[in-house]
């Protein structure tokens, strides 16, 4: 062989094994990303899966919450109602009690008129 093939030869051999070494190295690194991206996915699954979880559980609270809140509400309802009842009776009391009070003073008029109550029973009653 002639030194000027082996000037030609040589350098080019010394490419082809930097390029080789270049594209495994390459190759590798692709490689190293791919299984890096693979774990990010696992570790995308599991956030996925907690969010799920959490969210789920987070409904079954609300909706916990809601049936405590309308079970409070008809409580609530309920106790209204009977107030609202005793206050009925309580007005229909107090409107028999002013005339009944409304008769007496009526009835008082007269016996004072009449002169058969004591000079110092002057109650005015009425006028509600």
């Amino acid at each position: 062989m002639k030194l000027s093939q082996v000037a030609t030869i040589v350098p080019l051999v010394i490419v082809a094994i930097g390029l080789i070494g270049w594209v495994l190295t390459l190759r590798n690194d692709v490689t190293g990303t791919v299984g890096q991206l693979d774990g990010i996915h696992e570790e995308i699954s599991v956030v996925h899966e907690r969010i799920d979880t959490d969210t789920n559980q987070l409904h079954t609270t609300i909706d916990e919450l809601r049936q405590m809140h309308d079970q409070t509400i008809d409580e609530l309802n309920g106790r209204i109602a009977d107030l609202e009842e005793m206050l009925a009776i309580a007005d229909n009391e107090m409107r028999t009690i002013m005339a009944d009070h409304s008769g007496f003073s009526d009835v008082l008029k007269e016996l004072g008129q009449a002169g058969i109550i004591p000079s110092g029973e002057r109650r005015q009653y009425g006028g509600y």
